[in-house]
């Protein structure tokens, strides 16, 4: 039994699952198998106390149980993780009456010693026999449930499906071939074109990183981007893209021929690497860059805010030249306070709010309104995803600096890169 709870721990919680499997195929029953999960319990041992935190935890024990169903199991099988067991009399609606219950009890206010908590839990729910006819098969696909309801940010309760096994699946293939990806070379960078808005001349490039997976094919930025930065690999990847940058823009401007910027895109763990902004001026000086010409794009976050080291080493590089670029405004964590607050030089408008801006609607006096706001600030603005004559029609004549998209250039494979295909070109789009 466990000590804390008086309910049955991990090992006996998994025997008295496979009995209650083998007594519920043998009448014929269907059950209910619910992993409940409390959400950042461990806030309550760092600011209470592990004496306080137990407490806590028998008193959640013993909500369940009491809320428990005839024939129910509950079992503590982790630091702040409970398992209960419920053979259903009827059809599946049952469980999902079930697990509102017991989310519920979880969620009720709760007083230890005057204190009153209210706690958040995350479920993972699976169902015998539709999704497993084994106890070690339901726990798994009820660990895979509970693991997509914390993915979702916490705080709800998700049934098993087969779609969860298939997304787990590759992403435990995509964290393992993170790794060896980086050795093995199989990451590239594509440059996609960035104009001036008011002539047409080219801008610069920004950097964009690709991985083609031996397994699983083309695997998309947005979605082994989050993966690095959840197992600390976006370090090393970042530091591969931005030398292989470098070294692109110091090949494109020899000779000091050209002036063109490179973009290059910062996750905001790596701006609270001790070490970042010396990588940076260590791979402008071996490559002999000038530091204007090269560009560092981030993405607004609470890893920036709630971090001296990130708003230091932008503070930093951008005293040494630097260009600091706010990537993707207007969404997420966006906000306008923090304007004056980041070490930056220009606002990059979201594709999503350009690519209504050619109709009457709220995104179209919204990024007018931006690009007002931001000259003001004395910011530059770029605008990203302009597909059409249109917008970019609009885009010139309401001042925006910079324009990239489709409508322009698409990105381009490394080795075929050639600013000539772009510098001074006249597009048809230029020309009205």
């Amino acid at each position: 039994m466990d000590a804390v709870t008086g309910l049955p721990c991990r090992n006996e919680a998994f025997a008295q699952l496979e009995v209650a499997v083998n007594v519920v195929r043998a009448a014929g029953k269907r059950m209910v198998v619910v992993l409940v999960d409390l959400d950042r319990f461990y806030r309550v041992n760092e600011t209470k106390g592990t004496e306080f935190g137990n407490q806590l935890l028998y008193m959640i024990g013993q909500r369940l149980a009491e809320a428990r169903m005839v024939a129910t199991s509950v079992s503590r099988v982790g630091g702040n993780r409970f398992m209960v067991a419920i053979p259903l009399e009827h059809d599946e609606s049952q469980g999902i009456q079930a697990v509102e219950a017991i989310k519920n009890a979880v969620e009720r206010p709760i007083d230890v010693d005057g204190t009153e908590l209210y706690l958040t839990s995350s479920i993972g729910a699976t169902l015998f026999p539709q999704d497993g006819r084994t106890s070690e098969q339901l726990i798994c696909r009820a660990e895979s449930a509970l693991y997509q309801s914390k993915e979702l940010g916490g705080n709800r309760a998700r049934f098993y499906n087969t779609e969860d096994t298939v997304q787990l699946n590759r992403r435990i293939g995509i964290e393992a071939g993170l790794r060896p990806a980086l050795y093995l070379r199989q990451f590239r960078l594509c440059y996609q074109p960035v104009f001036q808005a008011a002539d047409g001349k080219l801008r610069g490039f920004e950097a964009l990183i690709r991985w083609e997976h031996p397994e699983l094919g083309e695997i998309a930025p947005l979605e082994f981007i989050p993966i690095a930065e959840h197992n600390g690999l976006i370090v090393p990847i970042g530091e591969w893209v931005l030398r292989e940058a470098c070294k692109k823009l110091a090949s494109i401007n020899k000779d000091g021929a050209s002036r063109l910027i490179m973009s290059i895109n910062v996750s905001a763990l790596q701006l609270q690497d001790s070490s970042f902004s010396q990588t940076v001026l260590n791979a402008i000086k071996d490559f002999e860059l000038d530091a204007s010409l090269l560009e560092l794009e981030i993405t607004e976050s609470r890893g920036i805010y709630d971090s001296t080291l990130a708003l230091a080493a932008l503070s930093w590089l951008r005293a040494a030249g630097v260009r600091i670029v706010l990537d993707d405004f207007g969404t997420g964590f966006s906000s306008l306070i923090n304007l004056k607050q980041l070490p930056i030089q220009c606002l990059k408008i979201d594709r999503s709010f350009i690519k209504k801006i050619d109709l009457h609607s709220a995104e179209r006096i919204i990024v007018e309104g931006i690009i007002k706001l931001a000259h003001k600030l004395g910011l530059e603005i770029i605008a990203e995803g302009v597909e059409y004559g249109e917008q970019y029609e609009l885009l010139r004549e309401w001042g925006c600096d910079c324009i990239q998209g489709f409508l322009l250039g698409k990105p381009t494979e490394h080795d075929k890169l050639d600013p000539s295909m772009f510098r001074h070109a006249e597009f048809e789009v230029f020309q009205r």
